[in-house]
């Protein structure tokens, strides 16, 4: 389980997260959601413990994250939205170097299980390239595999499906249903709407750092009136294009 506490993150006065509470429960994917320099990422940080808060506090798994971090840390898996790799390790070179790190034995078992995750998200035939040659989508898929490999039961996904070619984006869509079902708790920021829509059992809306509209897809509807899909939600929520400037400018260049 994943909880945020009246989460407050200000860098000197420029506040990026202001009292944000969310849960994610056992067996649950929740959305993220929110326009850029929203706070996606810094609450992300702080949940992960990268960032402290000034104020409020962060859960995993009944673990706080102020003193109990390596606790917490020991069952999350993270993605970030632009993994930091090592160049010049081949990708089965650094997915054994992070099992190592999580002290999975050594053997058969590990090398098979390293071996499937590969193959699933389809970059088995490039494990043996250093990761400097990797595209942006192939780099997100070994961040996923090094995410997965200790078995997490709480996953923090920021963006994960960027970049990634359509089979790859369906992939990790069932890999995550599969992880939900098993009783793992996915945080999932998304650009992308209709994955969201399609994939969260509970959505959070933050704008400028607070959570403006949070729940279930009917409940969201029923918060912004009128409206059907997420996009049309978002939109109504967190202001949609200006039209006006829009059609000046395609004005000034007819």
């Amino acid at each position: 389980m994943i909880e945020a506490l009246e989460l407050t993150k200000k860098f000197t006065e420029f506040t990026a997260v202001d009292g944000l509470s969310f849960h994610v429960g056992a067996g649950e994917i929740y959305g993220l959601l929110g326009p850029n320099g929203s706070g996606k990422s810094t609450t992300m940080r702080m949940l992960l413990g990268i960032l402290q808060p000034t104020s409020g506090t962060a859960r995993i798994m009944g673990h706080g994250i102020a003193n109990e971090i390596v606790a917490a840390k020991r069952v999350m898996g993270y993605v970030p939205e632009e993994p930091v790799l090592p160049e010049r390790l081949t990708g089965w070179e650094y997915i054994n170097y992070v099992a190592d790190i999580w002290r999975i034995q050594r053997g058969p078992e590990r090398e098979e299980e390293i071996e499937e995750l590969l193959t699933l998200l389809d970059i088995r035939d490039a494990s043996d390239d250093l990761i400097e040659t990797y595209s942006k989508g192939m780099a997100r898929k070994i961040g996923l595999v090094a995410a997965l490999i200790h078995h997490p039961k709480v996953l923090i996904l920021d963006e994960v499906q960027a970049g990634i070619d359509p089979r790859g984006a369906a992939t990790i869509k069932e890999i995550m249903n599969g992880l939900r079902d098993r009783g793992a708790s996915i945080l999932m920021s998304t650009h992308v709407l209709e994955i969201a829509e399609q994939m969260c059992d509970r959505i959070g809306i933050i704008n400028q750092g607070k959570m403006i509209a949070e729940g279930t897809m009917d409940e969201l509807r029923l918060q912004a009136k009128g409206h059907s899909s997420l996009e049309e939600i978002f939109l109504s929520l967190t202001g949609g294009p200006d039209m006006q400037k829009i059609a000046e400018f395609l004005g000034e260049i007819a």
